[in-house]
């Protein structure tokens, strides 16, 4: 039986030799006419990644030359500067952590010392308005006369904004913005720090006027200066008037706070008050306040 065609190992030798491709033949040729040299890219880490090993084949088989497993294991230097760099930078910044943590763990507690003095040291006045005379108003009059007083104003509940009328303003100690103190009540009092939350407070008041079931006003302030409960309360009674004024009821209610209570008569007409007292530590989560801080409210109705 005989076949047309060669087999390639049949065929003559310059036969398979002119098989060859034509890129073989041109890379043994070089560069053909119009071609420049090219620089040939040689990555500098494949010699150290991609080394060659020394192998040696007997028949068949070819055997990894084990002479590389007993050399000194060394890093190559361009490893060991990078890893030497490394670790630098790992000290530094441990370094940097471990100062600021020492820092924070012995030096905080002073600096918060340190600025709670100076917040109380501070020389602001509570500039308390007398409620008998603004109890006759209504709400508009009312807020003009505080604002023509040359108060630092903050509107908590502006004034018409309430359908059943009153409204709630805060006077802000002298020697903080609106803006500042805008941003600490709306962070929260009980999330501050005790040297900020007596720089909101002193010299600071809260005064509510209600319609809702008679006439009302409820003025509510930190007392730094007095030292004790009472005379938080002879301080309250003194800033309103009512030191000649008759006392009805007195004592600790449920809520622990240390009150007198009575009925003031004045030019406008008779009205209720009551004047209560209580640590500021019972009313604001705050670490650090001074154990002489108090709370007072101050309260007439009619």
């Amino acid at each position: 039986m005989s076949f047309d065609s060669e087999t390639p190992a049949d065929a003559p030798a310059e036969q398979r030799r002119g098989r060859h491709s034509h890129a073989a033949e041109g890379a043994r040729r070089g560069p053909s006419h119009g071609e420049t040299d090219r620089p040939t890219f040689r990555n500098p880490l494949s010699a150290l990644f991609r080394r060659r090993k020394s192998t040696v084949t007997i028949g068949d088989v070819r055997y990894f030359d084990g002479a590389e497993l007993s050399r000194p294991l060394e890093m190559p230097p361009v490893v060991r500067y990078v890893a030497l760099g490394a670790m630098l930078v790992a000290a530094v910044l441990g370094g940097m952590f471990l100062y600021n943590w020492i820092d924070q763990i012995t030096n905080e507690p002073l600096r918060q010392q340190e600025a709670l003095q100076e917040s109380l040291a501070r020389e602001v006045t509570l500039d308390l308005p007398s409620l008998a005379a603004l109890m006759p108003m209504d709400d508009a009059t009312m807020m003009a006369t505080l604002t023509e007083a040359g108060y630092t104003l903050y509107e908590r509940t502006p004034v018409g904004t309430n359908p059943e009328g009153g409204f709630e303003v805060i006077k802000l100690p002298a020697d903080l913005s609106v803006e500042e103190a805008g941003v600490m009540y709306l962070t929260g009092i009980d999330k501050l720090s005790a040297a900020d939350a007596v720089r909101l407070l002193k010299g600071a008041w809260t005064m509510d006027v209600s319609r809702k079931a008679g006439e009302s006003i409820r003025l509510r302030y930190a007392d730094f200066e007095s030292g004790t409960i009472e005379k938080a309360v002879q301080s309250a009674m003194a800033a309103e008037g009512l030191e000649s004024a008759e006392v009805t009821d007195n004592g600790v209610d449920d809520s622990g706070n240390t009150y007198q209570a009575g009925t003031v008569a004045t030019d406008n007409g008779t009205y209720n008050w009551r004047v209560s007292v209580i640590e500021l530590s019972e009313v604001y989560d705050i670490s650090g306040l001074p154990n002489t801080a108090y709370f007072v409210g101050i309260r007439f109705s009619a």
